[in-house]
Formats: structure tokens, sequence, C-alpha cells
């Protein structure tokens, strides 16, 4: 049996809730290319196990524990033949077609390394998934930050464009990349137990010569925080503790051992305070 164009790689924790409408979109979504789907599950206990166990085409590779998103995904990576890597959160729905013109967009273009679609909301309104690399000038007004939701992001996250266009970072709820390039750099980097390991691996790719490209003739709703069930203090708390992580591996300066840690604890603390308030939204 020849090996699939396409492996997509899923990884749950406590996803039953939106896993479902992912798994059915998958089919349209790579319209005529072939492929396999591999579901890595970080020690779910709410039915994910079982909804996965009813769908025979998917390739479940069950942990005992919550090993992280990068280091369960390299797990799944592990597993793939395709020629292809697809990254897939458990709660985004394909457009048909998509996986197939990013495919196309890529091998039209040899100095891409990763391709991402355009992501909507449910609502489908534009959902930003394109940013700038992190600097200690633009992590303040990061979408994650108190003056990035009362002041202008332009300054890290990027808005959407109409065509097909270079940006320096994705978001990985869905992107694709060669599997021989995820390889050859290393996979994720697994100290970012969640958030952060997708613009790590974009940056590792711009540092060889490869580029990260989104594709606006792919599309997708995301429904950004449906995949798992863990409470938003759990991935709040990861969202800051991967932003420290990352300026210590990429830029490891007075800021960032000093300033840094303290901004990202005011943050926490007035985004932890906000929690309840966003709850009722």
């Amino acid at each position: 049996m020849s090996a699939p164009a396409v492996s997509i790689i899923i990884v749950t924790h406590n996803s039953a809730a939106s896993l479902g409408a992912t798994l059915d979109s998958l089919s349209n979504g790579c319209g005529g290319h072939s492929y396999e789907c591999i579901v890595v599950d970080n020690g779910s206990d709410d039915g994910t196990i079982s909804l996965l166990e009813s769908k025979s085409e998917v390739h479940l590779l069950p942990l005992q524990c919550n090993t992280g998103f990068a280091s369960a995904s390299n797990r799944g990576a592990g597993k793939a033949t395709g020629e292809f890597l697809l990254f897939l959160n458990p709660d985004v729905v394909l457009d048909s077609g998509s996986v197939g013109s990013l495919i196309e967009g890529m091998r039209i273009r040899p100095s891409v390394g990763l391709v991402a679609p355009r992501l909507r909301n449910s609502d489908g309104s534009f959902q930003p998934s394109c940013r700038r690399f992190p600097t200690p000038f633009n992590i303040l007004f990061s979408r994650g930050s108190f003056l990035g939701k009362h002041l202008s992001q332009i300054a890290y996250t990027l808005p959407d464009f109409a065509d097909a266009n270079e940006v320096p970072a994705v978001a990985g709820a869905s992107m694709l990349i060669k599997r021989s390039t995820f390889q050859e750099i290393g996979g994720f980097d697994e100290r970012f137990f969640l958030y952060m390991e997708d613009t790590d691996l974009c940056l590792r790719l711009y540092q060889r010569g490869l580029k990260s490209w989104y594709f606006p003739a792919a599309g997708a709703v995301h429904g950004w925080g449906r995949g798992s069930s863990s409470g938003r203090l759990f991935r709040l708390w990861h969202h800051h503790l991967s932003t420290w992580k990352y300026f210590l591996k990429h830029l490891p300066n007075g800021f960032t051992l000093f300033l840094l840690p303290f901004l990202l604890i005011a943050n926490f603390a007035v985004s932890v305070v906000a929690l309840p308030f966003r709850s009722r939204a």
C-alpha cells in the first residue's frame, strides 16, 4: 500500500465535545489527496477515547498522562508515513479542498517551509493566526496581553491578507509542513508544554532560509479553546510560562532575565482577575 500524501496529526486532551466535527471534515478537506489520521491522546477521561475507538480510519496513540502539545505532536509525527504533516487542533473544521490548496501552494514555492490556512471564528469572522516574531518591543501588544486587548495589535499580530503572503510565524492550530523538513529540524521543541512551540518552529525554519506562508484560499473554522476541557487558568499559565521560555531560548538578555518575568506575572494577575468577566461575555 502506497504512503498517503498527508498525515494529519491531532493531539487531544478531553476533546470529545469538538473532535467529532473535526474528524468529519477531514475527507472533504483533503479533497482528492490521500491521507491518514493519527490522533495522540494526552490522557483523556471524558469519552474522547471511546469516540476515537469507534472511528476505524483513525490511528489512535493513547498516552497515560498529559505530556503537552509539542511532545504529543512529535510522537504522532514519528508514526506518520505521509509526504506532508498537517498538525490540526481538535476544534478545527476544514473547508472543502483546503488541504489540497496548502499542498499545491507549498509545491510551487520551493523555499517555503510551512504553510497555514485562513482561520475563522464560528460566526464566520476572521481569526488572526499570523504574527511577527516576539521581541521586547512587540510582546506587550500580543493578543494575550492586557495592552494587546486595549491598544492596537499591529505591532505583533498581523491582519488578514487577500492573497497568499509570506509571514514570520503562524499559529499551530492548523499548519502543513513536509515530513522530511520536520524531521531535519528536530520537530517541536518539547520544553514548550503548551503554546509558543509553533512560533519557535517557524523561527528555526526561518533561520534555515525556509519561509512560512499564509494561504487565505485554504480555510477552516477554529473553535479557539474548545478543543480541550482544560481550564482557562491552566491554559493562561502555560501561555505566560512558554512566552518566558521562548525569550530565554532566543533572547537571553537582561530584559528576559529581570524585567520580563515581572511583566508576565503582572499580566497573568490582571488576566486572572478578568477571567470571570470573560466567562460572562
